[in-house]
């Protein structure tokens, strides 16, 4: 995935350059048509090279917090097989002793949400916690839905309502982890 968006990164700041040398050609009156036309391709591809290079920062930190935090210990790394809750796993697990790349991890957190969690025990602190967590979730929910109402843009508005679905699973994943687990 991160190899096309850097890729539609170049191709998008290429394409920028050009409207902009074009629509410094594009001064006389007789142009006023293909001059609003150029500039509002120029402004689409402005937010698309954007976007993506929101996106190659985005995967950039999800493989920071991997190589942060996908490990209990320097010599452990997380197994994901999905239906299973994570366990540990030593770094040399497997047939030939390799080691899963950052990126592979990154790619399998971003293809579905855990099915099982499992939590050590019911924590009241950690509860508490969910339940801020869960209150967070909700208002970035309400956000990117009031911001879907109100953009402008297509591109924006709808990534705008897909933020906001998934910020609604977040919500909800987080608030059943407090239903289950929850004394009383």
């Amino acid at each position: 995935m991160i190899d096309i968006v850097r890729e539609a990164k170049k191709v998008e700041e290429k394409t920028e350059k050009e409207y902009k040398k074009l629509l410094k050609k594009l001064n006389r009156p007789e142009y006023a048509d293909l001059r609003g036309l150029i500039l509002r391709l120029a402004v689409d591809t402005a937010f698309h090279k954007r976007l993506m290079e929101a996106l190659e920062k985005a995967y950039d930190d999800a493989i920071k917090l991997v190589e942060e935090y996908a490990a209990e210990r320097p010599e452990e790394d997380f197994v994901l097989i999905p239906g299973v809750p994570t366990i540990a796993m030593p770094l040399n697990f497997g047939p030939i002793g390799a080691r899963v790349p950052p990126e592979e991890i990154v790619e399998e957190y971003l293809k579905d949400f855990p099915s099982v969690i499992v939590l050590p025990d019911t924590d009241e602190k950690l509860i508490e916690v969910l339940k801020r967590y869960a209150e967070e979730e909700s208002k970035m929910r309400n956000l990117y839905e009031e911001l879907s109402r109100r953009a402008f843009h297509p591109i924006v508005r709808e990534l705008a309502r897909e933020i906001r679905r998934n910020e609604e699973q977040h919500e909800s994943l987080v608030r059943g982890l407090i239903e289950k687990y929850s004394k009383g």
